[in-house]
């Protein structure tokens, strides 16, 4: 995109958005606050990588906060659990952090949306995007079976199996928030259509519809399993150096809220021979993952 490009588009979004608040929240929380501490304090210092890390099947359980895994989940069914700090606190900082500058021949990744595979170029042996095939949101057992498939079809390779919940839409809710925001609670939230006990209470039920469907998925999967989140989000905390509250999760922000998520191991004895092969296509058709993605609210 040329500078010019660049300009309109600023110059487009900020007419249809400079009275919407919660636009602005984003924009001071990503392009201020998220560059401040990027690139000066605390920086990714501490991140943990799953790109680097051992594992036959990772589990990722979509904006996922630590203490919320915490409050829903028996820690104690994990052979080790601590809290790690993500690299990134959306989906696609999270995978240009972790696979971004690399190729994963050795990798199929599940994918419950088309944040991954718009935000990085083709890199992994495979990539079998779940969302195409199913009727807006893919539900917990979509992308399960699609993971037992893909560990069938290709028993030498590592499986990265990317569940959509506990991020909205909330699945055990008919609730809408509020005219302008039916989708999105974190907005409903920000301008106080909603209280923070009522999203907090969907966003656990969220957790609790996927969380068994994780655990059956190790048992049936062969090789050590983790199970972490690419993000959390925010619920009106504050962030610094403005200090604004902020909803939901804008790129750049390094509050725990948004950084710390869970990191539960599942050891095995029954490891699989993992071998590396050919990078995969990925057909990135703009329009359906635009469409897919205002499905899950973003537009």
């Amino acid at each position: 995109m040329s500078l010019t490009e660049k300009l309109a588009y600023a110059a487009d979004e900020f007419r249809e958005n400079y009275k919407d608040p919660m636009w602005w929240r984003h924009r001071v929380g990503h392009r201020v606050n998220g560059t401040f501490q990027v690139n000066i304090y605390p920086r990714r210092s501490g991140s943990t990588y799953v790109s680097e890390a051992d594992w036959d099947l990772l589990i990722v359980l979509d904006g996922c906060r630590a203490d919320l895994f915490e409050e829903v989940v028996d820690t104690d069914r994990f052979d080790s659990y601590r809290r790690v700090k993500s690299p990134g606190s959306k989906t696609p900082e999270w995978a240009r952090q972790n696979f971004g500058n690399g190729e994963f021949g050795d990798t199929v990744y599940i994918a419950s949306n088309g944040q991954v595979s718009k935000a990085i170029d083709p890199t992994f042996h495979r990539m079998i995007e779940v969302w195409q095939s199913t009727d807006g949101v893919p539900y917990p057992e979509d992308i399960s079976e699609a993971a037992r498939v893909a560990s069938r079809d290709y028993p030498n390779k590592r499986i990265v199996a990317h569940y959509l919940q506990p991020h909205r839409p909330f699945i055990v809710s008919e609730d809408r928030f509020s005219e302008g925001f039916t989708d999105n609670p974190w907005q409903a939230l920000a301008v106080g259509n909603v209280d923070c006990e009522t999203v907090w209470d969907l966003y656990r039920r969220n957790l609790e519809a996927v969380i068994e469907h994780a655990f059956d998925l190790a048992e049936k999967i062969p090789g050590r399993a983790i199970v972490t989140s690419d993000h959390g989000n925010l619920l009106g905390e504050r962030t610094y150096p403005v200090f604004i509250r902020l909803y939901g999760h804008p790129g750049g922000v390094r509050h725990p809220g948004l950084v710390d998520v869970p990191w539960g191991v599942i050891e095995s004895d029954n490891r699989p021979e993992i071998q590396s092969e050919e990078i995969g296509e990925v057909t990135k058709k703009e329009e359906a993952v635009r469409d897919h993605l205002a499905d899950l609210g973003y537009f």
